[in-house]
């Protein structure tokens, strides 16, 4: 079992058209929830427009509690829910659905699959014991408080933890682990119950420990420097099941965006053929091209991404017959991705501060 308790300045803010939001915690702790790669996620928003619109998350089940205000909440072609203070909504993401109201709510959001629930705890100066649910079917769970307003003191075992307004407490632990904890103060606590599976190859990168360069990764980077230009699938036949993970794809396009192999290719071989030529005729000059040539491909521009690959390198060359859910959805991700459009719509896009939406979805 572990804990952490979250303040002010961990939260994450956004803003949105309507207010803000604050991320409270997120599962796991480098997950990112505008990519939709996390498991669970608490927030806070403010609502301060009379009618809001929600964004659709067709792969997350979502319960929104009322901190203070009220609202109506129109799910379309489903239902619709009227919420006061302490009172809350268990909705399908997909739904397609409307806030009517000013408020300040919380927010559960659950990767589909998994299980979430909230309550609302009224703190008292005698301490209180906490009972849990349990779910075995489930390889792992938390338990999460969110103090609303008052102060808290949430024993945890032996040691206790002081919460003020504001603050997120979280803890996780396996399935097996039994929670003695216990609470008491004034004001109210919102407690989340979650119980989820964790298996990180699918919402996550594979982690690949820097190791010490070596010959091997020198050779590795004398093949990427080599097959940087259009149409090298069609010479280079093996690169067509061959995927560069998002780690060694950054560090290639940090060379390739200020195209730094081309350049120093060109005013390497403009030198070596005018030193020549000065001191010779054109056979020579054409002699110390090649020369150039041949020492470039080989020796100067593998340095240069030997400089700024991570090592060793193959492990980073994945088989596109051996990734992970989470690699295959960034190869399908990049492959519908046109990156000429995407450079020409970034040329001409508005300057000015981003808004997000409702859950933090940025909109301009």
């Amino acid at each position: 079992m572990e804990y952490k308790l979250y303040k002010e300045e961990d939260f994450s803010v956004s803003k949105w058209t309507g207010g803000t939001t604050r991320q409270l915690a997120i599962f796991p702790a480098d997950g990112n929830y505008l990519e939709r790669r996390f498991i669970w996620r608490l927030s806070t928003a403010t609502c301060e427009q009379e009618e809001s619109t929600f964004s659709k998350l067709p792969d997350f089940d979502r319960v929104l509690m009322v901190l203070s205000g009220s609202v109506v909440l129109a799910h379309q072609d489903v239902r619709v829910a009227r919420l006061s203070e302490l009172e809350q909504d268990r909705f399908d993401g997909a739904y397609r659905t409307k806030s009517f109201g000013k408020i300040t709510d919380y927010n559960l959001m659950v990767a589909k699959g998994n299980k979430g629930f909230l309550d609302a705890l009224s703190l008292t100066p005698e301490s209180c014991h906490l009972t849990f649910d349990e779910d075995c079917a489930y390889d792992r769970k938390t338990a999460a408080f969110f103090c609303r307003e008052g102060f808290a003191a949430v024993s945890i075992g032996e040691e206790t933890v002081m919460m003020s307004p504001g603050q997120q407490l979280v803890i996780n632990g396996t399935a097996d682990e039994i929670f003695d904890i216990s609470v008491m103060g004034e004001g109210h606590l919102i407690r989340a119950q979650i119980f989820y599976n964790y298996h990180p190859e699918e919402i996550g990168p594979t982690v690949i420990p820097s190791e010490k360069a070596t010959f091997d990764d020198f050779k590795a980077c004398i093949y990427l420097a080599n097959i940087q230009f259009r149409g090298a699938k069609f010479i280079f036949r093996n690169l067509k099941n061959q995927w560069f993970d998002e780690e060694l794809t950054k560090a290639i396009g940090k060379l390739e965006k200020i195209y730094l192999p081309f350049f120093v290719g060109v005013l390497g071989l403009c030198i070596a053929a005018g030193l020549a030529l000065t001191r010779g005729n054109e056979m020579t000059g054409l002699i110390a091209a090649v020369i150039w040539l041949i020492f470039d491909i080989f020796v100067v521009s593998p340095l240069m991404y030997f400089a700024v690959v991570p090592k060793p390198v193959r492990k980073h060359i994945k088989d596109i017959h051996s990734l992970t859910p989470y690699e295959q959805g960034v190869r399908e991700k990049q492959l519908g991705t046109n990156e000429r459009m995407e450079k020409l719509l970034g040329k001409y896009k508005n300057s000015g501060k981003y808004l997000y939406d409702k859950d933090g979805n940025r909109i301009q």
